[in-house]
């Protein structure tokens, strides 16, 4: 029996054309602000009106039972679900409230040995590599931090760049399924075999990708991944989950808490999920949001976000003064665009959209890029779209 706020799901399924008509159905459970286009998925996107009942009938429940607060049931209940969306067993995933816990957890984990290795490119998320320069400092490891090409020619080349910074000291890359500056694709499946056959780890920072990629971590042969709910899963803030392989979590130590390494556990992923009293209406909206995601068929999702994110890349390089930082080429790129306009600031670009043409995007400095991007999700239109290509357009030709 459905839920309340399961309830309705079923018109998200296709039942003809994945055409425009069918888009804006989808786009009507969201209670999106009409009158402002929105490109900052990649940042925090909307959770749908699925989400938002899910939050509100277990804050009531919460409040009206507050002697029975944890939900055990339908907790495990939805551990099973984000476990399969990621083709994952249950045992093999926690709950976790951003990328950036997940990522820390595994980080702090490891058991380090003075001089260890960790390949880390420049352009990674600070929620990624700051738990590195921490280790660096207080156990003696060394991030060997590498430049990737913006935008690259060829998966190739990134791959060679990893390959030839590998040393006997490297014990771990850690990586983004897609950069948040710069929009790359990287190839994780070949960095994951790389990392394989000189016997070391890989670490996926999944921020990017979850909820807009259809992620199979066993397909991937992932060691660990992080990915979190607020942005493409469009699940609400404050969520995520995190994959660490069963056959590694006998040595990786839990970031808060006690437990004695390797020692039986009635319940072994759970002990990384030490963290206090948990968010359980963010939890089990993760579930619903997986469930938003499914009805409308994940391939689907790829295919629109990748049709709306080429839609502005070909119309931002028709424009004079444009910069693209993101491959047009479909291996490495999917629904992030970084790009900048010669002789306006990240600062005013931001700024003069939102403001004379009612666009939401974000700046992008990091490194050495100085730039703005614009992510493209399934709830975007083609007129949007073509609505930011006329204002940087207009923008470009006064700058």
């Amino acid at each position: 029996m459905l839920k309340t706020d399961d309830a309705g799901l079923e018109q998200l399924a296709p039942t003809g054309p994945i055409d425009e008509a069918y888009w804006r159905k989808v786009r009507s459970q969201f209670v999106l602000n009409e009158q402002i286009a929105f490109f900052n998925t990649g940042t925090a996107g909307p959770a749908s009106r699925f989400v938002i009942q899910a939050h509100e009938r277990i804050d009531s429940e919460i409040a009206r039972n507050p002697y029975d607060p944890f939900h055990f049931d339908e907790i495990s209940a939805t551990r099973e679900q984000i476990a399969d969306f990621v083709n994952a067993s249950p045992e093999e995933v926690f709950f976790t409230h951003s990328t950036t816990d997940g990522m820390n957890v595994f980080a702090h984990g490891i058991d380090w040995r003075l001089g260890d290795e960790v390949l880390i490119a420049k352009h990674e998320h600070p929620g990624g590599y700051e738990a590195y320069q921490t280790l660096e400092k207080r156990q003696g490891i060394k991030i060997v931090w590498l430049d990737l090409p913006a935008p690259p020619e060829h998966p190739d080349q990134i791959l060679e760049i990893y390959k030839r910074a590998i040393t006997p000291k490297t014990r771990l890359i850690v990586v983004s399924h897609v950069l948040f500056v710069t929009g790359l694709l990287t190839p994780v499946k070949a960095l994951t075999e790389l990392a394989h056959s000189k016997g070391l780890l890989i670490s996926v920072d999944g921020a990017q990708t979850l909820g807009v990629l259809p992620i199979d971590v066993k397909a991937y042969g992932f060691d660990h991944y992080a990915g979190s709910g607020q942005k493409w899963l469009l699940a609400g803030t404050g969520t995520g989950l995190t994959y660490i392989s069963k056959d590694l979590q006998s040595r990786i130590w839990p970031l808060q808490g006690y437990d004695q390494i390797g020692a039986p556990h009635p319940h072994p992923i759970l002990r990384y999920e030490r963290a206090g009293q948990p968010n359980i209406p963010a939890w089990l909206g993760t579930g619903t949001a997986t469930k938003v995601q499914l009805a409308i068929g994940r391939d689907n999702i790829e295919q629109r976000a990748r049709q709306l994110s080429a839609r502005v890349r070909s119309g931002l390089r028709e424009i004079p003064g444009v910069r693209l930082y993101t491959s047009p080429d479909p291996r490495l790129s999917v629904a992030l665009t970084t790009f900048s306009i010669s002789g306006v600031t990240p600062e005013a670009v931001v700024q003069s959209l939102i403001e004379k043409d009612k666009i939401y995007i974000r700046t992008i400095v990091e490194d050495n890029i100085t730039a703005v991007r614009a992510s493209t999700h399934f709830y975007n239109t083609p007129d949007e779209v073509d609505h930011l290509l006329a204002a940087v357009r207009k923008l470009a030709a006064h700058a």
